[in-house]
């Protein structure tokens, strides 16, 4: 049988919480200054059995939730006045492209050379400056083409695999049929459609 028990570390204090009575909660209540009810739990994380202690907010009088020893409370409504709301700062955006500090070599419009992101003032104004074209990005339709023709691939390279007899073969037409299956999971290597239309 299993031991539930927690083990005892050697030196560890022993806890100090213990649990109010309920004649010292009832004495500890009527002692604040704040009006105290108690509700059955009605929320999505309380248990509908268990019963808990609200406090009024000390400067709207709203109800909140509160533990056993609280003597007063703030509601999320006055500290969301009390606070100043967040500021975000405008994020620039550069005309660089993404991931220009990785390029071996790349020449700002201004004509500033950058080696690997680090600027090269000696090579300045030099060379020209590098044009990026925006990468291909394909549509909805062409993905559904591109799927179904690696589907039917796959149809017929399965149909070969079955007759295949040697090793060889075989391992070719795994090889294949892996590459189809990386389309279908939405993985299209960037020389699919070329391969296709050839």
């Amino acid at each position: 049988m299993k031991n539930n028990r927690t083990p005892k570390i050697r030196g560890a204090k022993k806890s100090t919480y213990h649990r109010i009575t309920k004649e010292q909660q009832k004495k500890f209540d009527s002692e604040c200054e704040h009006t105290i009810e108690y509700r059955k739990g009605y929320k999505w994380n309380q248990r509908p059995d268990a019963i808990y202690r609200y406090m009024t907010c000390k400067t709207c009088g709203q109800f909140e939730l509160v533990g056993e020893t609280a003597t007063a409370v703030t509601c999320h409504e006055c500290v969301n006045e009390l606070v100043e709301p967040p500021q975000y700062k405008s994020v620039k955006k550069s005309d660089r492209p993404a991931g220009w500090h990785f390029m071996k070599e790349f020449v700002d419009k201004d004509g500033t050379v950058y080696h690997r992101g680090k600027e090269q003032p000696k090579l300045k104004g030099t060379l020209e400056p590098t044009t990026i074209e925006p990468k291909k990005r394909l549509t909805k339709k062409e993905k559904d083409k591109l799927k179904q023709h690696a589907s039917s691939q796959i149809f017929d390279l399965k149909k070969q695999l079955k007759k295949a007899r040697w090793k060889k073969d075989k391992r070719k037409l795994m090889s294949e049929i892996k590459y189809h299956t990386r389309v279908l999971n939405n993985r299209i290597p960037k020389d699919y459609q070329e391969k296709i239309s050839k």
